[in-house]
């Protein structure tokens, strides 16, 4: 088994190694979710050799190299100040959800106004206009990392698949009797995709033949997120019903319901490593679930009012909860499963929940027409992202964490820089 190259994963940190064996290629994926800013990158590069045959004494000096070039990528600058560099501004109707490709050079948004669009984030300009569903669309999805699909979802009852470049629809997915409120692609098997609808079902479809392959009826009331795991073998729905399902794609059938909470489901997301879920819910909780025994919550997280959101940081070691209280929350999920921090400030509901990549800032949308920018460890406000003249429901990072996008019902959205 030779060694050829060494490829660098910034978020969450790891190292592919592309090598060949008896003429055949191959890659193994190495995480390093111990590496910190601070650790000692000779004796992190010993412990990798101590486990892993490619990587030799003489590899050694690379291996630290690539290794010092993830470190600095963790050290994010807690007081960055982001400034508004566009507003993108044509949707005649409020925007529904943004998303940011895997370079963060563009981005799509929905929208009431039935149409996807694509906007260049360095110029500002709108290149494309994804014309063709009948009614509000509501979810819009790359296929990560390649990015040359669109997905979007909508309340006509279809999801559609387009060529980003053309902005032609390649495909149409019928089956859902109901409003779509969900879609995503396979991470590993893009040409799969899996959508959720009011009609309290989950279905996977092959994208290029418009064929539904699965269909996930079990819910008992509307479905409203479905989620892959990162090897593309699990799908994990939360629905109104007050469970979420985990199904396993082999078996055509769920692997287990996940129960505990005592109001409406309003997220259910992964972890990196998708050994732990996290739930959300209207009862005002958030719970743990680890995937081997998914009979008992791990831990449950407490708000005032109901929990809007929740969200993993890139290691799957903090979690941070959205409320209608007015606060988020980051809580460590390493140990005892202890709260971190509080972030208050906002004057209305949290509805949005998203770390930085390295997981040093979080970043909070709220009714009160602002985004937030928090220190994820001492709960401290950084920045307010003002502008908005409606609710702000959504906000992302782009990648490499030097973008913001902020979504409103103004019918705008905004990029800060």
């Amino acid at each position: 088994m030779r060694l050829i190259k060494i490829y660098l994963r910034y978020y969450p940190p790891g190292i592919a190694l592309n090598y060949q064996k008896k003429g055949i290629e191959g890659t193994k994926m190495i995480d390093l979710f111990d590496l910190t800013p601070s650790c000692d990158l000779q004796v992190l590069t010993k412990q990798i050799a101590s486990t892993e045959p490619l990587i030799t004494q003489e590899v050694f000096p690379q291996v630290t190299e690539i290794l010092e070039k993830l470190q600095k990528k963790l050290k994010e600058p807690v007081k960055t100040k982001f400034y508004l560099f566009k507003t993108l501004q044509t949707h005649i109707l409020p925007l529904t959800n943004v998303c940011f490709d895997k370079s963060g050079k563009k981005c799509i948004t929905g929208s009431y106004d039935r149409t996807c669009r694509i906007w260049n984030v360095e110029s500002g300009d709108e290149e494309k206009v994804l014309k063709g569903h009948e009614n509000v669309v509501f979810s819009v999805a790359y296929n990560y990392p390649r990015c040359d699909r669109i997905l979007t979802g909508s309340f006509d009852k279809t999801a559609k698949i387009w060529n980003p470049v053309s902005g032609n629809c390649i495909n149409t997915l019928w089956g859902h009797t109901a409003e779509i409120v969900g879609a995503e692609f396979n991470p590993h098997q893009c040409e799969l995709v899996a959508t959720c609808s009011m009609d309290n079902t989950a279905r996977v479809f092959h994208s290029e033949t418009g064929q539904e392959v699965h269909l996930f009826a079990d819910h008992s009331a509307e479905v409203i997120s479905a989620r892959f795991n990162k090897e593309g073998t699990l799908l994990l729905t939360a629905s109104f019903d007050e469970t979420a399902t985990v199904w396993d794609m082999r078996a055509k059938e769920h692997a287990i319901v996940i129960r505990g909470h005592e109001a409406e489901l309003s997220n259910a997301v992964w972890n990196f490593q998708c050994n732990l879920i996290a739930t959300s819910s209207l009862d005002r909780t958030a719970k743990i679930w680890d995937l081997r025994r998914l009979d008992d919550a791990q831990a449950t997280a407490s708000h005032k009012d109901e929990v809007l959101d929740v969200a993993f940081n890139c290691t799957g070691t903090r979690l941070a909860t959205g409320s209608a209280d007015c606060t988020a929350k980051v809580w460590d999920v390493t140990g005892n499963f202890e709260l971190v921090t509080i972030m208050a400030g906002h004057t209305d509901e949290v509805s949005k929940v998203t770390f930085s990549p390295p997981g040093g800032l979080l970043l909070t949308a709220s009714a009160d027409k602002t985004a937030r920018i928090w220190n994820s460890g001492t709960g401290t406000c950084t920045q307010t992202l003002s502008g908005h003249d409606g609710e702000v429901f959504s906000c992302s990072f782009n990648y490499s964490g030097d973008a913001i996008i902020t979504a409103s019902k103004d019918n705008t959205c905004k990029i800060w820089r």
